[in-house]
């Protein structure tokens, strides 16, 4: 039976994990990738020092910076540029979400790492341009989960909808489902081990991605609340699976997704992912899963290091 790849994030929940369609993802990954050139794309040049600090968005980013970072998306959307980046998400060749299957599992964190550096330095680009004065470069704020949407990002959806050319939805902001609380992600970052994922070769990378893209479950065996749940409680078009960086709201979503696993990855640097061959290049980008594990050289690093 053919797969179809769930349209939203609450499809995506209620399916959960594709394993009855494990060979009928890889025949079909494999169909798209044969023989596709590759973008030519120069490899991220690793950095001297960190000049980038991403902050926490309801703590350490200031009104000037929330200002910045709105006015830089403005620009962004004015220029087209930011629905060239929307457009690489809509792209599910790249194969960077566990819905569709095992490669894509395992490549969820690190695709959306590099994806995150992408928008990142347009971010920085135009912000350049904007605040020439500016002391500081921009980095992408991050959104804990168990706080609200932060205030100056209310009802900041300046990109159409990349599909229809309309206005988008606003969010939801409210369940159905729940967001992740503190209690779940001490459960992702500090509890992943009690994760069974049914698949071969399972090791603690295999667990703590399966807890945080959120196929997981908690003790109790109930849902464990995480990254797909978000995107489905933010609601409007970040619950859409394809188009949902279209909603400025994605790129702080992601950036707490990157620090989680930064944060788990400083006890945990190994084992990765068991990609090989072109599946442990990021595409459409030349880096590998290996190239973008240390952030430092990256040129960035986050305000805080902890739950």
């Amino acid at each position: 039976m053919e797969h179809s790849h769930p349209k939203t994030f609450t499809e995506v929940i209620a399916r959960g994990f594709p394993h009855d369609q494990l060979d009928a993802l890889r025949r079909a990954h494999l169909a798209r990738v044969r023989g596709r050139p590759t973008r030519a794309a120069p490899r991220w040049i690793q950095a001297a020092v960190v000049d980038t600090t991403r902050k926490n968005a309801a703590g350490n980013f200031s009104a000037d910076e929330q200002t910045a970072f709105k006015n830089a998306i403005l620009q962004l959307v004015q220029e087209g540029k930011y629905l060239e980046l929307t457009q690489d998400h809509m792209d599910m060749s790249h194969n960077m979400h566990g819905s569709m299957g095992e490669v894509g599992l395992y490549r969820f964190l690190a695709w959306h790492r590099r994806y995150l550096l992408e928008f990142q330095k347009e971010l920085q680009r135009v912000d350049g341009i904007l605040r020439p004065g500016a002391t500081e470069k921009l980095g992408v704020p991050y959104w804990r989960w168990e706080d609200p949407i932060p205030a100056w990002m209310e009802g900041f959806l300046p990109a159409a909808d990349p599909e229809s050319g309309q206005a988008v939805p606003p969010r939801k902001d409210a369940p159905p489902p729940n967001k992740a609380d503190a209690d779940d992600i001490d459960i992702i970052v500090n509890q992943f081990t009690i994760q069974n994922t049914l698949l071969p070769g399972e090791n603690d990378y295999t667990k703590f991605t399966w807890s945080l893209e959120g196929w997981g479950k908690r003790p109790d065996g109930t849902s464990l609340p995480a990254h797909n749940h978000g995107h489905a409680w933010i609601g409007g078009i970040m619950n859409n699976t394809n188009t949902s960086p279209t909603d400025p709201m994605f790129w702080l979503h992601h950036s707490e997704v990157d620090r989680l696993w930064q944060m788990w990855r400083q006890t945990h640097p190994m084992p990765g992912p068991p990609l090989e061959g072109s599946d442990r290049i990021m595409g459409p980008w030349s880096e590998s899963y290996d190239d973008l594990l240390d952030i430092a050289g990256l040129g960035y690093a986050y305000d805080s290091m902890t739950l």
